[in-house]
């Protein structure tokens, strides 16, 4: 094994000497249970010119028994100690050689010639800093469930605007994708859509999203707050405080609720009492009652918007 940094060993590249076109950086950490999906679906792209480098976070079950059975040029992977997802993914784009740049989670799923549309795109959209596309929502099993249009999770960009921005930040935890591309968009030019599903993200119990959810509000208060001071994006500061309010009283997630108010003073919000007023109420049971039926009529008005692109993508499929 060759050491690729403190901490770290990888794998070499066999006999590689030209630089592919895409370079794909691959996190890991404890995800035996759908990496070799994942990969597979990566290495059967209709666009062969491209690098997967797996970054192995500290895993403690079987992902590198997995990986010693790949015999393919295509794959680096680099052992490290448990650092977290955004020094992983910085440690792979280290020694990313492609033109193009992209990441994924071991539990996501490529359809075939979901490179080969990306990168033509940015061929073709020379002014483009990255394009991202549809998703296909998929259950532990595997089986379609819904329809997504993600910003951020099928995606492209290129590596001399990703070499330009500020690495991965281990303060954007759960949200390093949304924090990483809206300072793309903003200090690299825009970002193409392909309105069509070109990746299969899996919903499980395991996710990030799903044990750390608790998390996510503030988390995404205090990111946001730093992209509108910094002139990254353009928000009413009011209706963050409030949606992210709503968001942690929703999971009774009272301490992250009292960190707002506390972050919202030390920030010296002008409608703090607003914002006080509000805790107060939504922490009483009718608070919180009303609070979660108004999210649960928006998410069932989401679900039905999103099962109707499903249908219509399925009929597309057969015309």
């Amino acid at each position: 094994m060759a050491q690729t940094g403190e901490g770290s060993t990888a794998s070499p590249h066999k006999g590689q000497e030209s630089s592919p076109l895409i370079s794909i950086v691959l996190p890991t950490f404890n995800g035996a249970r759908f990496i070799r999906e994942c990969i597979d679906s990566v290495l059967s792209q209709t666009i062969r010119d491209l690098e997967l480098i797996v970054v192995v976070d500290g895993s403690t079950d079987d992902t590198e028994a997995i990986l010693r059975t790949y015999d393919d040029s295509r794959i680096t992977t680099i052992v490290t100690e448990n650092r977290g997802q955004a020094r992983a993914m910085n440690t792979g784009f280290e020694i990313a050689r492609g033109n193009y740049w992209s990441w994924t989670s071991d539990d996501n799923v490529y359809l075939p010639d979901a490179f080969a549309v990306m990168a033509r795109y940015l061929d073709d959209h020379p002014d483009y800093a990255g394009v991202s596309t549809d998703c296909l929502a998929i259950n532990e099993t595997g089986r379609v469930v819904s329809y997504q249009e993600f910003a951020w999770q099928c995606f492209l960009y290129r590596a001399d605007v990703g070499k330009s921005l500020e690495r991965h930040r281990p303060e954007a935890r759960i949200l390093e994708d949304v924090d990483f591309f809206l300072r793309l968009r903003h200090y690299g030019g825009p970002i193409g859509r392909i309105s069509r599903p070109y990746l299969k993200y899996r919903y499980h119990k395991n996710m990030i999203t799903v044990t750390q959810r608790n998390d996510r509000p503030l988390i995404s208060l205090k990111l946001n707050y730093d992209y509108h001071v910094n002139g990254v994006v353009d928000l009413d500061l009011k209706e963050l405080f409030l949606d992210r309010l709503s968001q942690a009283c929703l999971q009774r997630n009272f301490e992250a609720m009292n960190e707002m108010i506390a972050f919202a003073a030390e920030k010296r919000v002008p409608f703090l009492d607003l914002l006080i007023a509000r805790k107060r109420y939504l922490q009483t049971s009718v608070g919180w009652l009303t609070n979660r039926l108004r999210i649960a009529l928006l998410s069932q008005g989401l679900r039905l918007r999103r099962f109707a692109k499903l249908i219509r993508y399925g009929l597309s499929k057969y015309t």
